[in-house]
Order: C-alpha cells, then structure tokens, then sequence
C-alpha cells in the first residue's frame, strides 16, 4: 500500500476517532501550543459513554477547549501540571497534578512501572512526501509517547493508539521530532490556530535591575537557557545595552526573547561547542512571531525532553548560563516555584533539570532571579519578603538548597552554593528589601543561623 493510500485509509472524522479510545486509559494530549482540540473536544462530548479515561496534558492555555467542564467526579477526569486557565480546578481539586521532573516525562509515561499513556493525540504537520508528520512546535514528551504507543499496539495491546490532526497551521521545524503514518492508527483533518501569549506587560525598574545583575554573567560566546516572563525580557533587554555577541542556545521553551535576540544578531550559535549552529529547545509557547520564525528554519531544531534537559547533556556546553524564576527563597537557599503554601500554581517543569545541568557545565552558572518582594492580592497589595526564613508551610522545595547557585534580586547578587549556612544567610538577607531586612536577622538569629 503506498502512502496516499494508507492516509485515506486511516482518514476519519475526530467523532470516529475518538471511539477507538477503550475505557480504562491514560490519553496524552500534549504540551501548551499543540493541543489537537478536535480531537479532545470529541472525546469530551464522549463523556456520558465512557468509564475511567484520563485526559493528560501540561499547560492550559487554549480558551477554545471542552475540559474545563470536568471534574473529580465525571467519566473523564483531567490531570494538569502548569495548570494556568485551569489553575482554579488545580488547586480546587477538580483536576489533579502529578509532579514530576519535565526530563522524566518520557520514561514515567512509557514505562509500565509508573503511569504509561495509552492514547497520543498529536496536532501536526501534513504529511510529506516521506511520509512523516512533523509535531511543529515541539518534541518534549510527546515524541516519546506516540512511538510507545505505536509500538506497544503492534506488539498486541489494542489500548494503545495515536491519532493525528493534521493541522495545515502548524509549523514545519526541525529535529527529532516526527512520526511515521505507518505509527499512526487514525487521522483527522482540522486546523486550528496556535494558541498564542499575550504580549508581556512594561518592565518594571527592579526587572530592569534584575536583568542588568543576570547580564552580567553572561559573556560572548556563553550558551543560555531563558524561560518566559518578564524577568527573562529584562534580560533580553540587558543583552542589547551590553553589546554582548555570539551566545547560543540550549534551553527548554523557545519564546518570543529569543526571536528578538537572533534578529539583533546577538543569538548566533557559532560559538557552542556543542550541537553548534542551532538553537536547541523541546517545546514552544509565544505569539505568532514565534511561530514563523520555527517553520522551515534550520537555526532551530526540537529534541525530546529526556535529551534536552538531561543534565549531562546540559553540562555539555561549555559556559551555560541558566536563569529561571521563583515564588520563594528560604535563608538556607531552598527555592519554591511552584506552590503558594499548600495552593498549586505550577508545574516543577525543567528549574531544577538546569540548576544541575548548569554546574556540570564547564564555566557553567544557574541563577534564580526573583523581585525582593510580591504584592498578592491576598495580602491586600501589600508587599511580602519573597527571601523569607523558612518556606510558607505547604510550600514544595523545587530547586533543593544544595543545588542552588545564585540568588538575585533588584538589590543584588547572592552567591549560595558552596557557602555554609551563616554565609548563604547572610548573603540573602543582604539582597532582600531593605524593609524586611531586620525582621529577616531576627528570625535567623532565633533560628540560631548565625
């Protein structure tokens, strides 16, 4: 059977689809952008005929999607990590969350020893002339699951399945991040528009400040990792004042930053002396921009999760700089990113993946970047120390103080790693809001940490 034939032969509508998913499974859904939505919001209209079929996925941002309609008790229960639209569910306990670290997710979704995904529901190219399907603006786990899932069908086990939509939008990229249609059991046809971010709001003059400290220890020819928000814009913004030239990139999430910083010239690759000439990332979320830079070019490549935020393959290039973001930082240097006391906010994602990867890295430097202090509404505005002398109680560890580097704030850098305990103490008070500087040696000294 030649291609064409088998793709009209696998060829259906997303309501017939669907009805190849058996009860009692696990189904994969994919990361942010790609969420094939004809396909889940078919099966979401299947709720009433099913038993015990999870929806996984991780970052919700499509404001189209069905699934917000489930919850604990319904046919069709959702598990979320980075629930963003959906946090209210999260924390609610309407869905759940499963923590895991982003570079185990291909393992831990295969592997019958933990929780294998039976369904891949892909959102990808047309098919070329090859017969492949390329993923578009991502690999991360997603590469891993569908090939599982091919294999473990032929091998006799009829649970497993993939489907893909084939969405004329979706970018074509490059790296390893296709599928065959002989691993493919149905195909829809559907485009959808990516789900796109909303611009980033002004910097403010701690980021600004903040991005200045970052820059600082980035030099020509340093390899990066950024993640999205305005700290890494601040950065971005610090890298056009400094003039600083020839950085790459081996980071998790491609975003609009480093569109900005290739068309400035700043990105070149041609220093990295690993996987050299590419930018290397597992999965992407931005606006359009962002998009048309991906498609076709060959600068840019995605990898699956388990390789591009391996540690060890981290640490493989030379003078890595890792900046990333938190919600807390204890006196001790244990980091909190993902929780607000006991209330989820996100995922552990690749924080902790980069911290190691960084320090195995030849001139390597993770940095966790963070205001002095937060303004929830919760507090009534009013500001909070985000150094404080102990982690809000239910507030998870990501980054384990034993792995933290640096710590900076608008008031400066803090270096913790490698430092005793009165040392990083000391260290962190002196970066904290002038403000709660003194309530911070108080509550140390009655800690007896220095």
């Amino acid at each position: 059977m030649d291609l064409q034939q088998m793709y009209k032969k696998k060829l259906m509508s997303a309501e017939d689809a669907v009805k190849l998913i058996k009860n009692n499974t696990e189904v994969w859904i994919g990361i942010a952008v790609p969420v094939p939505l004809a396909l889940v919001n078919a099966l979401v209209d299947r709720e009433p005929e099913v038993e015990n079929i999870t929806i996984n996925h991780i970052v919700d941002i499509h404001p189209q999607n069905t699934w917000r309609k489930l919850n604990r008790d319904t046919n069709i229960r959702v598990d979320c990590g980075y629930p963003t639209a959906s946090r209210d569910k999260v924390v609610s306990g309407e869905f759940t969350m499963s923590p895991i670290l982003f570079r185990n997710m291909p393992k831990m979704y295969t592997d019958e020893n933990y929780r294998p995904m039976h369904v891949a529901m892909l959102n990808v190219t047309p098919m070329d002339k090859h017969g492949y399907f390329c993923l578009g603006v991502g690999a991360d786990a997603t590469v891993a699951i569908a090939h599982n899932a091919a294999r473990r069908r032929r091998e006799g086990d009829n649970r497993y399945l993939v489907l893909a939509q084939v969405n004329n939008k979706m970018p074509r990229s490059r790296g390893l991040n296709y599928i065959h249609i002989s691993e493919v059991d149905a195909i829809v046809e559907a485009d959808q528009d990516l789900a796109v971010l909303p611009e980033a709001g002004p910097l403010s003059p701690e980021e600004e400040t903040i991005g200045r400290y970052c820059a600082e220890f980035v030099k020509d020819g340093s390899t990066i990792q950024l993640g999205i928000g305005n700290i890494p814009n601040a950065v971005a913004k610090a890298f056009l004042d400094t003039g600083v030239k020839d950085l790459g990139v081996h980071s998790e999430m491609a975003c609009d930053t480093m569109v900005e910083l290739w068309e400035a010239g700043i990105i070149t690759n041609q220093r990295k002396n690993f996987m050299p000439y590419r930018s290397i990332f597992t999965f992407a979320m931005g606006t359009k921009k962002l998009y048309e830079w991906i498609d076709d070019n060959p600068g840019v490549e995605f990898h699956p999760v388990d390789f591009v935020n391996n540690p060890h393959i981290i640490g493989r290039n030379d003078n890595l700089v890792s900046i990333n973001a938190c919600l807390q930082v204890d006196l001790t240097g244990q980091v909190c990113s993902e929780s607000m006391g006991w209330k989820q906010y996100t995922h552990p994602g690749g924080q902790l993946d980069f911290v190691e990867g960084a320090f195995e890295s030849k001139g390597g430097v993770s940095i966790i970047a963070t205001p002095s202090v937060a303004r929830p509404r919760a507090n009534g505005g009013n500001p909070i120390s985000k150094i404080a002398p102990h982690i809000t109680p239910g507030g998870i560890v990501t980054t384990p103080r034993a792995c933290t580097d640096y710590v900076i704030t608008e008031y400066g850098v803090a270096k913790i790693k490698g430092q005793s305990v009165r040392k990083r103490v000391l260290n962190l008070i002196s970066i904290a809001h002038p403000d709660f500087r003194d309530e911070l040696k108080y509550e140390a000294r009655r800690r007896d940490l220095i």
